[in-house]
């Protein structure tokens, strides 16, 4: 049992810390990005890539050029829409969940990826859905991944967070053969992450910005490719001297996600 003491300080730094900010002073504290530069890959192999994207659109926004990279190398890629994306915008005629779906297979043409695969849990409510769970163990038990991406931990949008969640779920649920193997990479979009790896997107950034200018519904009221390019120009800034754009990411093995997972879990910690 947690002593008075303890009681009293956990109750002193929930005052004093935003709850927002919880999990990444956690974070910062235990992972292994601190102070080095992160590292450059370079090198991209046909080993399966699986996307785990929140909305339509998150697929290219964060991670797009990365995946670009891995199509170029022979992998075979496989995506997936979580949520319906039924909040992401005014919806008068009740049309926007199909038209988002639209979108995200046309940026699909467009960057050469395969369909996409949709799951359509409620936008907004992704974490209080049942059996995505189950569909994220048959289709990772079905076509095993070597790399998986998802957005990083630390950001801000509930969906997104809740999608660590349900992949942690699944996790110990998979065949040792498949975790032990799993490089898991966190990707930036409504929040920049702690990075420790990096990607050189420069060759495909014009295909990426097209891939993103593939969601009229989206782009509408936010700029939404100025900002991710902004942020992948920034990026840049550590191995090309900011001539280029980079997308940046945490990078995890199984084991390593488990252990971050538990600290950044800290912002739902009852007040």
């Amino acid at each position: 049992m947690p002593s008075k003491l303890s009681k009293i300080t956990r109750s002193i730094k929930r005052r004093l810390i935003p709850r927002d900010a919880h999990s990444s002073l956690r974070l910062w504290l235990t992972g292994p990005w601190e102070d080095q530069t992160p590292l450059l890959i370079s090198d991209f192999d046909s080993s399966p890539v699986l996307v785990l994207a929140p909305h339509p659109d998150d697929e290219v926004i964060g991670p797009g050029g990365a995946v670009l990279r891995h199509l170029a190398a022979g992998a075979p890629v496989t995506v997936v829409i979580l949520t319906d994306g039924r909040w992401g915008g005014y919806d008068p005629d009740g049309k926007l969940v199909d038209l988002r779906k639209d979108e995200s297979k046309s940026a699909a043409k467009i960057l050469g990826f395969p369909p996409p695969i949709f799951f359509d849990a409620p936008d907004r409510d992704l974490g209080e859905t049942p059996g995505v769970v189950e569909k994220l163990l048959h289709l990772m038990t079905e076509k095993p991944p070597r790399y998986i991406y998802l957005p990083a931990m630390t950001d801000g949008h509930p969906d997104h967070w809740a999608t660590n969640c349900l992949f942690h779920d699944a996790l110990p649920k998979l065949p040792g053969k498949i975790t032990e193997s799993l490089t898991i990479r966190g990707y930036e979009v409504w929040t920049p992450a702690f990075a420790n790896c990096c990607v050189d997107i420069t060759s495909v950034i014009d295909l990426k910005r097209k891939g993103i200018d593939a969601f009229p519904s989206q782009t509408g009221e936010n700029d939404y490719a100025a900002a991710a390019l902004g942020l992948n120009k920034y990026r840049s800034l550590q191995h090309q001297h900011g001539n280029g754009y980079a997308e940046a990411f945490m990078q995890m093995t199984a084991s390593e996600f488990r252990r971050l997972f538990s600290a950044a879990s800290i912002r739902f910690d009852a007040t």
